[in-house]
């Protein structure tokens, strides 16, 4: 598998670092070392002075570069596209910067619909979303896992669903408890070096997919399963996913992700509020397996501490569960509202 090698990583950002959510996953939580981060308009500054607060151990932190020889100055072993473009595929000049890397021989990582290898013919590439040659459709097994699997979910996409997946098990691992950590899309997958991109798969075997991983992360019997989830039921583009995960994983429970975005979403589809969205995948996942909504992972970014507060009080108020912002604060009472499922 790709996750046994360790790699050193120069992040490709090129003027999109502040936006670049593969990057920010890597940087925050993966466990290879990225050793260079690739944005001309940051040059000479450092990830973690670009974004601070967002690397919670100093030891992640890596200098912003203007080129791919100043990179190739700090010994990477891949360059990593950190950028998930309009329209999925990447422009000219990073196909250049990309082609130049493999000359120097380092392995490109991509994580887009846009398959990199049959660019790069020859080249050492891991194109993160190619599916598995062999896909299992569902079987049912999933309902007999043994340690309890909580799923995230959402009330839209892109919302915070992977970093409240990540920082629940950082919590549980520094409550001793262990975990199995589930990977369904491409930043999840690099960081964890295993995984299958559910998005990538047809939809007929997305269930069967996801099963097989919860099966596989089961393995080790782990006190805890924690799924990553992708999209939203509410999202008219990435419902199909959404679905074949929330009943695939066969979770015994969920945790939901709130922002506090209101109006309508995307294509002007109406988001729906917490409380109706808790009772909506309740609903939904009950047709194969009940699994209650236990918590609310609340993305308050951009708001000060005294609005991520108030609207942290007010969505605990209304939906009646705990709530809480993982990110800013602790992850502690939705893990321990899991726990406790």
């Amino acid at each position: 598998m790709n996750g046994t090698l360790r790699r050193r990583y120069v992040i490709l950002a090129e003027g999109r670092l502040h936006e670049a959510k593969t990057a920010h996953g890597v940087l925050r939580y993966g466990k290879d070392e990225v050793v260079a981060v690739l944005d001309s308009t940051l040059a000479g500054k450092t990830a973690g002075g670009v974004m601070p607060g967002l690397l919670t151990d100093p030891g992640r932190d890596a200098p912003v570069v203007a080129t791919l020889s100043e990179a190739l100055a700090h010994s990477p072993t891949s360059i990593l596209v950190g950028v998930a473009p309009a329209g999925g595929r990447l422009p000219g000049e990073w196909m250049e910067t990309l082609r130049g890397a493999a000359e120097a021989g380092l392995e490109i990582v991509g994580g887009l619909h846009q398959r990199l290898a049959p660019e790069f013919p020859g080249a050492n590439v891991w194109d993160v979303r190619e599916p598995p040659a062999e896909v299992p459709i569902f079987s049912g097994e999933g309902f007999g896992v043994a340690p309890k699997v909580a799923l995230t979910v959402g009330t839209d996409a892109a919302i915070g669903k992977m970093t409240a997946t990540l920082e629940v098990e950082r919590e549980a691992r520094r409550a001793g408890l262990s975990t199995g950590f589930v990977p369904t899309g491409q930043t999840g997958v690099i960081i964890a070096g295993w995984g299958v991109c559910v998005d990538a798969v047809v939809s007929d075997f997305v269930a069967g997919v996801s099963e097989m991983l919860v099966l596989q992360a089961a393995k080790s019997s782990p006190d805890l399963i924690l799924v990553e989830g992708q999209g939203a039921l509410s999202h008219p583009a990435y419902s199909g996913v959404t679905l074949g995960l929330l009943h695939g994983s066969c979770p015994d429970c969920l945790i939901l992700c709130v922002s506090p975005e209101d109006g309508p979403g995307y294509a002007g589809v109406p988001r729906p509020s917490p409380a109706r969205a808790a009772r909506l995948y309740e609903e939904v996942a009950a047709l194969v397996k009940p699994a209650p909504v236990v918590a609310i992972s609340a993305n308050t970014k951009g708001l000060t501490d005294k609005e991520a507060d108030a609207f942290v009080e007010r969505i605990s108020t209304e939906t009646g569960l705990p709530t809480a912002d993982p990110f800013r604060d602790s992850a502690k009472p939705i893990l321990e509202a899991a726990m406790r499922s």
